[in-house]
This record gives C-alpha cells, sequence and structure tokens, in this order.
C-alpha cells in the first residue's frame, strides 16, 4: 500500500482510454477491461478512473492505512472488521485537489447521470471474480454526489464478503487497493449479462444471455424475472430461449433521485426484452470479445433507447475457466455427477428434500439418492392418478425431472409439482404448491386440465386405503433385513459387496417409492381435511394440541430409548440395534451413523440421566395426549351431531395416518444405511489392493463406478477432482428457491446483516426466551439443555437433542416435516421455514420463539451486529 501511496508515474483521475494493462496495478480490473474493449473499437460509454494510487495517498495521509492494518490483524470476525473499518471511513475528507480532479474529469465526458464503480485492483482476474463483493451506484449525478460515491467505493474494499473473499483466495490485504471507475449511464431500454459459456455446463461451445427490460440492475441482483437465450458460438444461430412475462424493471426515479425497482407496463413486459436481431448483435459482441481476450468472459451490457449495444463491463469468468474442459453427455447434461442441468424456465426449490437428503451430497450419494427420488415423486402421483403409468420411470431429458441437484445440494422441481397440482380434482398447482412453499411464486402459470379425472377417480381410493398397509409391511420387512445384512457385510468379498451394495440400492428405491405414496396420496388429503376441521370450528391456535398426543411416531421412539438408555433400563448395544441406522447426515451415505460412530449417545445419555423426572418423554406424551383429549372435546362440542361424526372420521384418520411419513423414513435410512455399510467395506477391500487411498474415497464414486467389474482407469484423478468440486461446492450457498439455475456466492463468515425479527411458520405452539444455539453439525457435542437449538435443518436423530432443548428453529421445512412433527410431541416451541435463520442468528444471541405465529424476535445481541450500509 505504501509503494501505490508513493507511486507518480500516473495521474490520480485518468480517461479510460488512458486504463491500459500496464496501469491495471493502480486502475483495476474493470478499468482494464474497459479499456480493452474501447481498443477493440467496440461500444463502450465514455468515462474515467480514479487510482488506486488516489486511494493509498488519501488514507495514507489520513492515518488511516495502519488502523486497518490493525483491525484486519484482530482475532475478531470478518463482520466485526468490516463494522470497525467502515467507522473509520466515516470521518475521511477527500483532499481538494483530488476533488477538483474528479469533478473536472467528470465534465469532460458531459455531466449528467453516471454510474460510479469499484475497481478493486485485485479483481477480476482469471483466478478469481471479485463480482458482487464491492460496490457500485447508479445514476448519481452531480460533481458533489460522484465524490461521495467514489468515497463509498473505498470503503466497500472492506465489506465483510470482501475481506473472506481475499482470504480465500490468499490475497495479501496489504497488496489491495480500490480504484474506482465512473461511466456514463446508459438509459437502457434493456440490459443484462452474456457469458461465453454456458454457466450451468460449461460447455464453451455456446454463448448464455439474460435479458430484462430497463437497467440491468435486475439481473444481476436477480430481483426480476429475465429472459434467457442460448447461441451456438459458432454460427452464431439460436439455439434456444426461455421468454417471461416480466412485471417489474429498475429505472430511474426522479422523485425518489435514484434508481429503483418500478411496476413495468405490462405491454411492454409481456414482449421479450430483445428482438432476435438484438440478441444475436449481443450474442456476436461476445464470441468478438471472447476472441480477442483469449478465454471465456462476464460481460455486461445495455441496449439504448436508439437500439445500440454498449458494453459495460467484460471481465474473465472464473468459475468454468478454472476447470478443464468437461464433456456432457448426448443430452447436454454436464458430466458432474452433483450439478445437473436445471431448467431455465422452471422453479426449483431446497425446501422438503433437504430435510432428507441433507448438505452438500457426495457423488455416491446422489447416484443413489437422485433416481430413487425421481421415482418416489413420479410414483406417488401415478399412485394417485395424476400421472400415466408410462411415466414412472426416470426421463432421459433432465429438464422433465421432477428432482435435481445444484452445487451438490438435491432440489425440488416446484414447477413440475405445480403441473401435478393442476391436474388434481378440487385442487390446483397454487394449493399443492403452497402447502410445501408456504406460497405461490410469482410466475407461475395456471394451465388446469381435468384429463385425469376419471384416472384419480378410479386409482385415488383404491390407494388411499392401501398405503398403510404396504407401507407397514414393508417397514416390518426391511426393519428384520436391516441388521441381517450388517452382520453379514464385514465377512463379505468384493462382488458379494457389490451384490448387496446393489440390492441395498433397489430396497431403497422400494423404500422411498412408498413413502412419496405415502407423502401424496394417504397424508395430505387428511392433514387437509384436519385444518379444514380445526378451522371451521374457529381453534385454529390449538392446531398443535389437537395434532400432538395421538399416535406412536418413529422419531420419538428414539426420544424414549434414549431416556431409557440415560436411566440404565437399555443397554447401548439394544438402542443401537434399534435405532444405529440414525445419526449425522444420516440422508448421505458418506455420513456417520450412530452405529459406526456411538460417542454422540453416550453424550445425550448422559445428559438425560441428569435432567428431572418431569423430562421423561413419556412424561411428557401422557401430558401432550391428556392436552389432544381437552382439545379434541371442545371441538366436538362445537359442531352438531352429524358434524361430530366427520370429525371424529377425520380425527381417527389423522391419528392413524400422521406417524406414516416417520415410519417411511425409518424404513428408506434402513435400507440407505446397508448401501453405506456395503461401501465402506468395498473400500476396505479396494484399499487393500492399492487400488484407492482410502476407505471413504468411494463416496467419489457413483454407484455405477463403485459396482461395474473394475474402476475406471482413471480412479485416483476423478476421485481428487471430485473431493476439490465437493470442497467448492461447500464454499458456495444457493437460494431456498430459484428460477433455473440458483446464484451460488461464496459463503461469508457466520453472521448476516443486523435483523431482529425473522418470521417463518408457527409448527408447534408456545412462546420461549432463551440463548440460541446454532448447530450446523448434529453431532450435538456443544449443545447444552436449554438451548434454543437453530438448525438450516433436522432429520430424526435430531429428536434425541430436541428434548433437553426449550425450542427450535428451522431454517426449512413445512407443518408436516420432521421437526414440526417432533416438536408438537415433545412439547416445544417450533418455527420453521425461516430461510435465513442460520445466518441471521449466532449463538449467543438471546431471543423469543412464537411457535404459534412463526415469529422470531433478537432480545439481545451476543456479539455487535453486523451494521447495515451507511453513508460516507
Amino acid at each position: 500500500m505504501t509503494d501505490l501511496a508513493d507511486a507518480a508515474e500516473l495521474p490520480a483521475v485518468l480517461p479510460l482510454r488512458a486504463c491500459s494493462p500496464s496501469a491495471a496495478s493502480l486502475t483495476g480490473g474493470k478499468a482494464k477491461g474497459l479499456y480493452e474493449l474501447i481498443e477493440q473499437g467496440l461500444p463502450v460509454p465514455d468515462g474515467f478512473a480514479i487510482s488506486a494510487q488516489s486511494y493509498a495517498t488519501t488514507i495514507r495521509r489520513a492515518g488511516l492505512d495502519k488502523s486497518i492494518a490493525a483491525v484486519l490483524a484482530a482475532d475478531i470476525s470478518d463482520e466485526a472488521k468490516s463494522s470497525q473499518i467502515l467507522d473509520l471511513f466515516t470521518s475521511l475528507a477527500m483532499p481538494t485537489d483530488l476533488v477538483a480532479e474528479i469533478s473536472s474529469a467528470y465534465e469532460s465526458i458531459g455531466g449528467g447521470p453516471v454510474a460510479v464503480r469499484s475497481s478493486g485492483i485485485a479483481e477480476d482476474t482469471a483466478a478469481a471474480s471479485f463480482a458482487g463483493q464491492h460496490d457500485t451506484y447508479l445514476w448519481v449525478e452531480g460533481p458533489e454526489a460522484v465524490v461521495h460515491h467514489v468515497l463509498r467505493c473505498w470503503a466497500s474494499l472492506y465489506n465483510a464478503g470482501a475481506i473472506g473473499y481475499r482470504t480465500r483466495f490468499d490475497i495479501d490485504p496489504a497488496e489491495v487497493a480500490m480504484a474506482v471507475v465512473v461511466q456514463r449511464m446508459v438509459p437502457a431500454r434493456a440490459a443484462g449479462v452474456m457469458m461465453t459459456l454456458e454457466p450451468v455446463t460449461g460447455d464453451r461451445g455456446e454463448i448464455y444471455i439474460e435479458a430484462a427490460h430497463g437497467l440491468g440492475e435486475g439481473v444481476v441482483v436477480g430481483d426480476v424475472l429475465s429472459d434467457q437465450f442460448w447461441f451456438d458460438k459458432a454460427s452464431l444461430a439460436l439455439k434456444r430461449s426461455t421468454i417471461n412475462v416480466q412485471a417489474e424493471q429498475h429505472a430511474f426515479d426522479p422523485d425518489a433521485g435514484r434508481v429503483t425497482l418500478r411496476p413495468l407496463d405490462p405491454a411492454v413486459g409481456s414482449l421479450p426484452a430483445l428482438d432476435d436481431a438484438t440478441a444475436a448483435a449481443v450474442a456476436g459482441l461476445g464470441r468478438e470479445i471472447e476472441e480477442s481476450f483469449g478465454h471465456p468472459m462476464d460481460v455486461e451490457w445495455a441496449v439504448d433507447a436508439d437500439g445500440r449495444v454498449l458494453l459495460l463491463q467484460a471481465r474473465p469468468e472464473t468459475v468454468w475457466s478454472n476447470r478443464p474442459e468437461i464433456s456432457t453427455t448426448d443430452h447436454g447434461q454436464s458430466s458432474s455427477p452433483t450439478h445437473g442441468d436445471l431448467d431455465p424456465s422452471k422453479y426449483y426449490t431446497t425446501s422438503n428434500i433437504g430435510e432428507a437428503a441433507p448438505g452438500v451430497l457426495s457423488p455416491l450419494t446422489w447416484s443413489v439418492w437422485g433416481p430413487a427420488a425421481e421415482i418416489a415423486a413420479r410414483y406417488g402421483f401415478i399412485k394417485m392418478g395424476v400421472l400415466e403409468r408410462g411415466m414412472k420411470d426416470e426421463p432421459t431429458d433432465p429438464h422433465d425431472r421432477f428432482i435435481q441437484i445444484a452445487y451438490g445440494r438435491a432440489v425440488i422441481s416446484v414447477s413440475a409439482f405445480y403441473e401435478m397440482g393442476e391436474r388434481i380434482p378440487g385442487a390446483n398447482g397454487d394449493l399443492l404448491v403452497s402447502s410445501f412453499l408456504g406460497k405461490v411464486p410469482a410466475g407461475m402459470k395456471p394451465s388446469p386440465t381435468r384429463r385425469r379425472y376419471l384416472h384419480v377417480a378410479a386409482t385415488m381410493p383404491r390407494s388411499f386405503a392401501s398405503t398403510p398397509r404396504e407401507l407397514s409391511k414393508e417397514h416390518a420387512a426391511v426393519a428384520e433385513w436391516w441388521p441381517r445384512e450388517l452382520a453379514r457385510t464385514p465377512h463379505l468379498d468384493l462382488d458379494d459387496a457389490k451384490a448387496q451394495f446393489k440390492d441395498a440400492a433397489q430396497r431403497f428405491v422400494r423404500a422411498t417409492s412408498l413413502q412419496g405414496q405415502a407423502n401424496v396420496v394417504a397424508i395430505p388429503p387428511v392433514y387437509q381435511a384436519l385444518e379444514s376441521l380445526i378451522k371451521r370450528a374457529g381453534m385454529e391456535e390449538h392446531f398443535g394440541a389437537i395434532t400432538a398426543g395421538g399416535g406412536d411416531h418413529a422419531e420419538t421412539e428414539v426420544v424414549a430409548d434414549l431416556w431409557e438408555l440415560g436411566q440404565g433400563r437399555l443397554t447401548e448395544q439394544e438402542f443401537l440395534h434399534r435405532h444405529g441406522f440414525h445419526g449425522t447426515q444420516e440422508g448421505d451415505i458418506g455420513g456417520r451413523v450412530w452405529r459406526e460412530d456411538p460417542a454422540p449417545i453416550r453424550r445425550l445419555a448422559a445428559m438425560y440421566a441428569t435432567q428431572d423426572a418431569d423430562k421423561d418423554p413419556r412424561v411428557t406424551a401422557a401430558q401432550r395426549a391428556a392436552e389432544r383429549d381437552v382439545a379434541v372435546a371442545e371441538l366436538l362440542r362445537r359442531f352438531g351431531p352429524i358434524g361430530r361424526l366427520k370429525a371424529r372420521l377425520v380425527l381417527s384418520l389423522a391419528e392413524k395416518r400422521m406417524p406414516l411419513r416417520g415410519l417411511g423414513k425409518a424404513t428408506f435410512l434402513r435400507t440407505l444405511d446397508v448401501t453405506r455399510a456395503a461401501a465402506r467395506r468395498i473400500g476396505q477391500l479396494l484399499v487393500a489392493q492399492g487400488l484407492i487411498d482410502d476407505v471413504d474415497d468411494v463416496m467419489y464414486l457413483t454407484a455405477t463406478e463403485l459396482t461395474a467389474p473394475t474402476l475406471p482407469p482413471d480412479a485416483r484423478e476423478l476421485i481428487r477432482t471430485r473431493k476439490a468440486e465437493q470442497a467448492r461446492n461447500r464454499t458456495y450457498e444457493i437460494p431456498t428457491e430459484f428460477w433455473g439455475e440458483p446464484d451460488a456466492q461464496v459463503k461469508v463468515s457466520e453472521g448476516a446483516a443486523v435483523v431482529d425479527r425473522i418470521e417463518g411458520i408457527g409448527a408447534s405452539a408456545g412462546i420461549v426466551e432463551g440463548v440460541a444455539r446454532v448447530v450446523t453439525d448434529p453431532s450435538f457435542s456443544e449443545v447444552e439443555p436449554g438451548d434454543i437449538l437453530v438448525a438450516s435443518t433436522t432429520d430424526p436423530s435430531w429428536a434425541a437433542v430436541m428434548l433437553i432443548s426449550s425450542a427450535l428453529v428451522v431454517d426449512i421445512g413445512g407443518a408436516l416435516s420432521h421437526a414440526a412433527v417432533v416438536a408438537r410431541e415433545l412439547g416445544i416451541p417450533c418455527v420453521v421455514n425461516t430461510v435465513h435463520g442460520t445466518r441471521a442468528l449466532s449463538t449467543g444471541d438471546r431471543i423469543r420463539v412464537d411457535g404459534r405465529t412463526g415469529l422470531v424476535e433478537v432480545l439481545e445481541r451476543h456479539t455487535a451486529p453486523i451494521r447495515e450500509e451507511e453513508p460516507v
């Protein structure tokens, strides 16, 4: 930083046409990219750059450089560092001579509205792009406003995300500084982004364009619908496109004096943002830019009122460009086993399935889970009658799948389920989707049809009646098969271990299919009838009491047996014989379950041994049952004789049907556990033969590769590459819900922008105040009695720790999710579907949880919260 401050080879402010590569160390990647576009004779709005030398000189003279270095060296979170450094910038005054130079440069480009963009000198390289980490300001007008926003750009060099990003790429903080680019605004009629490769598959033979009406901010941020275009790079022929009806656009608001998200004239929003000729012109510029730069590029562009395409930014693409060129299947799908080919026109979510198949999945897990979950989703709708039997298998075209994977996370196609809802008599897509998302995403297009009504009338009643029997029969069979197979596993040779794996995987398909049948056919109609009944009785606030305390649940059996273990009335061996398939990441074949590592249950049993007798799950169950009896009696009292008969039928069905989810889950988890045991046995034998280096290396092979007669010839390299991909996927966060390809963002350190209220779905009534414990790994090593658990998702193994917790807050899930069911049975308040609870809350925060309204309030922060952006 001192070298920058002492440099004298460049003026403090210089036009973009002077920001050559030799000046890049002082003008940054953004300015360099624009210079190279200008050198190619491409259309770029006029502008200038304020060099990083100006930044360095200013903070050195003000003494900020030493203060910043001290903060960055402190042993505190990135958020705390950012907050302290931003405080330093609030009192920084820009030197008068620099103010004069910026004002003069602004007038030289004609004044008027400009964009003020950060241009960090370590950013936008082929190794690491800081896209989105530093600040950009649009429609800034007047020299004073420009100067003010230059200061704000300087301050954004120390956003928490930027600090963490530099750490991830091992960039020395002393070597970074901030240049700023000022560029004339384009009053765009359409704008967007372009990549000169396909961003999902990495296919370098395509050019991908996203376009929206108005300014391109909505495409970059992702808060407006956009149109998508795919061009063949060689011929510039349009291969396919997706056109969405756009209701909003980013545009300058004269009253607010800034760019805002504004309603779009429906007549305009129904049209493509780009006509075919303009889209082809954008693609042509993309090809020309890539040829000049020599590698795939990420480009921002805009179309002005006269139809001219102007280039606003160009930087190297950094996700696929840092990987070797990948092959694709015959259907164009990425050869990566843990990132699918998602349909840009469809809406996806990690909700629900993320509870069963949690976290970033290994290739082996997804190669088992993916086909099984797809078949299971279809099986449920086939058994209902809304889907044709000929569509029971996993489709060849990945865009037609109900279940997909994105950056290692299992996702559901909400659009596919919406379509199924449009076929159900007495229902629709809105009803079906809102039942598990809690809302209907904007952009869903109703297309009701009655063509399957007769099939539903003929099929649904039989399936509704037979599902409990089929599920119970399978559960009993698998409960006997599971310990028998595990006893065989250590003695199997390689061929027999592969045969066991295949058999278990097939049983997993059967078990998940029956679970899908229960989730579609047997449970939702009863649940909806119960909801309607409670609403008609005016007893919505008693929903938790009425739905708890009736019927046994597989999850609560775990708690009861763990209590017995803690009291010395059950041996560890017997406990593991019953529940050893549960444990950390039990839905992932690579997870370690309790039969492999019983340490978590030993710790919990020791905790249970110290609890008062009133914590006994049987006491709790009796209390829930008594509360239920009182609530049910009151509900029946509010109906006449015929109404009471109907109500008793619904209540009886609910008592029998609600536990089916837990029963089905225990069944498929046992089958998955045998695949786990067989896979690790195969791993042991392959290590002994010197073919792989570690037993768990098998988790980075697919089921087909693992059970083939021989391993792939490049198995070690394949494993190494996939390990690296999984590690990379774990550094990303993706939205809970999204259209098409999710916007994967690099995770920042724990914490989130300060919020005092988090809203979710109230799933188990009650109000509790206490200390939050954010748990990301259910080994429960740090959980203490009375903690309020805050989790991304839960699985049945969490029931064991929920007994000693005072409340539960979960990012995803609904009223029928595992967390909700168990919380109601244990009588602890629960809020689900908070979306970002694990990021907005920190361990040690004192919070209030209202399990009826779904409100979580922060009463006191354990550490200083992250400040919202303040003017500099």
